[in-house]
């Protein structure tokens, strides 16, 4: 039997995953649209030349979610799969995976395919399709390991950290009142999910101020000693190990991995933006 794991690019596994025994990990990407060119989110795309291509445009930019056929060659080509998506409130990725999961089933009813929205992005992806891959090879049954993804879904956490808003505001993913303050005063923006949807929980002045309220929040949340912390940032190793660094002085026994963000989590975060996800 052949199985499939499938996220969408928003998930930054572009590095990939190690699969259980007749599991195989499939990327869905998303596209770029900057300034009449499209930057297809799969990897060897060139996140620096899509990053200085915007940054030096002038004209439109923007986003568009894999079409319901990118979804439907995935699930097509297993007979379980186990679908993970950007938040539902932040793209269209989720209803175009549900619009290919009926279509598959119609012509093939013996397959099973679970599309799981992970309200969230980046880091939340990985840890969930983790999960999903931990639960495979331990023989549970189809209908048992979508159970489990979703109960341990609700218990993970995000942040992220920007200092630049220009995308998030021109998407309408945040108020460009707020995005213009921020950024006037020099301030970072500490964020969290609300239902999927992004909501500002600080506003910070000095990456050190920033980061020592993030990780005051990050405790506040669950132990950290028990858990793995997945670290995506956008041109920031600097920032994201001196996070490591605190987490691991406050936190003994957390595990912390750091990978950089790829095309559509760069385009929201910008240079030097930064997402955790635990």
């Amino acid at each position: 039997m052949k199985i499939m794991i499938a996220v969408d690019s928003s998930s930054d596994l572009h590095e990939g995953m190690d699969c259980a025994p007749n599991v195989s990990l499939a990327i869905v990407p998303l596209t770029l649209q900057v300034d009449g060119m499209s930057f297809v989110d799969e990897p060897g795309m060139d996140v620096r030349v899509m990053m200085d291509t915007m940054r030096a445009s002038s004209g439109a930019t923007g986003s568009s979610c894999p079409s319901p056929a990118a979804w439907a060659k995935v699930f097509e080509s297993a007979d379980w799969t186990f679908a993970v998506t950007i938040s539902a409130g932040l793209s269209g990725s989720y209803n175009s995976a549900m619009t290919a999961r009926d279509l598959v089933m119609d012509e093939y009813p013996d397959k099973k395919i679970a599309v799981i929205n992970s309200c969230a992005t980046s880091g939340q992806m990985i840890l969930l399709a983790q999960k999903i891959n931990e639960l495979i090879a331990q023989g549970l049954s189809f209908e048992e390991i979508i159970h489990q993804a979703e109960d341990y879904n609700q218990t993970l956490h995000i942040y992220y950290t920007l200092c630049s808003f220009d995308n998030l505001a021109k998407a309408g993913r945040m108020p460009k009142i707020v995005g213009v303050l921020a950024k006037k005063l020099g301030m970072r923006l500490i964020g969290t999910s609300d239902h999927g949807r992004i909501a500002i929980a600080h506003k910070c002045r000095g990456e050190r101020n920033t980061l020592l309220t993030l990780v005051k929040d990050m405790k506040a949340d669950c132990d950290l000693s028990t858990r793995h912390v997945v670290i995506t940032h956008c041109f920031n190793l600097k920032l994201a190990l001196t996070l490591q660094n605190l987490l691991e002085a406050q936190a003994p026994g957390v595990r912390v991995t750091i990978l950089p963000t790829h095309g559509l989590t760069s385009y929201y975060a910008e240079e030097q933006g930064m997402i955790i996800c635990y």
